[in-house]
Order: structure tokens, then sequence, then C-alpha cells
């Protein structure tokens, strides 16, 4: 799995906005879509990214929300965001998304073009998806063997404590909730004891 391309589980052709838009267009978009992440792309190249947390954390603190509406996403975005390129690994991702304070990665070619986007749900996604289903029985894995079994639960307990960190970010409530249900669905299986 961690040699998986990411083009297997990113969101190709992402929904985007330009800079020069307003900030009330990036709500709309926010608004609109079940998205939290929108990247910023101006002739055709990425040059930032803006988050639903963002867009947020900008309109509970600032008093004059009726004119940080007005202002442009170059004002609030992310300018210089990590990004993954398009042969990047899902290894290469999660690498990536642990160690930053950011839960999207932009996916770009060799000219900075945008070609998708990866968030931390679509690893945990990626992962859950990899794990051995049954009949919830304590483990029912017969083609695997106990190093694989314990391999996973070790892979399981790290993204269960790193989505708990990330939920307790307060970043991303709709994500969140996402995540958390996913999370109690796999810790109330019985295959897995942590």
């Amino acid at each position: 799995m961690r040699d998986t391309p990411i083009v297997r589980i990113m969101t190709a052709d992402p929904i985007t906005i330009g800079s020069t838009n307003s900030v009330a267009d990036a709500r709309a978009v926010f608004d609109s879509h079940s998205i939290h992440h929108l990247p910023v792309v101006d002739d055709g190249k990425l040059v930032g990214i803006v988050s639903s947390a963002d867009l947020l954390k900008l309109f509970l603190v600032d008093e004059r929300a009726d004119l940080m509406a007005k202002a442009r996403v170059r004002q609030i975005m992310e300018v210089c965001p990590v990004t993954l390129d398009a042969r990047a690994t899902l290894r290469e991702a999660a690498e990536k998304l642990q160690f930053g304070s950011f839960h999207a990665l932009p996916v770009i070619d060799e000219e900075r073009a945008l070609v998708g986007i990866v968030t931390s749900g679509d690893l945990i996604g990626a992962l859950l998806k990899s794990l051995p289903v049954g009949d919830g029985s304590i483990i029912e894995a017969p083609d695997q063997s106990l190093s694989e079994l314990i391999e996973d639960n070790q892979k399981l307990k790290a993204v269960y404590q790193a989505a708990e960190l990330y939920v307790r970010s307060g970043q991303g409530e709709r994500e969140h909730s996402v995540l958390v249900k996913r999370l109690a669905d796999v810790r109330s299986s019985k295959r897995h004891v942590f």
C-alpha cells in the first residue's frame, strides 16, 4: 500500500479559485461544495491554497466581516503550500501530512499545474479499505501471517492516533465528523485490539 501511486486516491481536477476572486467568492464555493481546501490557481499554475478553517478564523476574529468579505483570496491564502508531485506515493503523502500543520496537499506536475488534491481523510480512507474485512470475529484473515496482522494493527493504531490529534485540532468541522464516524466504526470492530 505504501508504494501505491497518489493518483489512485487523489481527487483529480479539484475545484479551484483564482487569487483575484473575493473572499466572499471562496466562502460561496465552500458553502456550495463539500470541500474544505481550495487550491488557488492563476494562469493554469498553483499559486496558493485556502481552507475553510482559514475563512472561519478570519470571520470569527475580524469584527468587520463585511469588509473582509470584499478582500481578495490572495490576501488570505497560503502562498507557498506544501505540494506533492504527481508521481508521489501514499507514503510520501502521509509523511508530509504527518509533520505539517495542514490537512491537504495539492498535487502538481513538473510545470506546477494542478492535477489533483489529496487530504488526510483520503489517506485514512485508503488505509481503511486496505484492512481485512470479516464477520466481526476476533481475527479473520487466514491468508495473512501474524506479523502482517500485527503490522496492520500498528498502522491502524497510528492512523487512529493521528486522526484523533487532527480531530482535536479544531479545523474543518465537517471533515472531522466524517473522520470521527470512520474511526468509531473501525474502533468498534472486534477484529482489532489496541
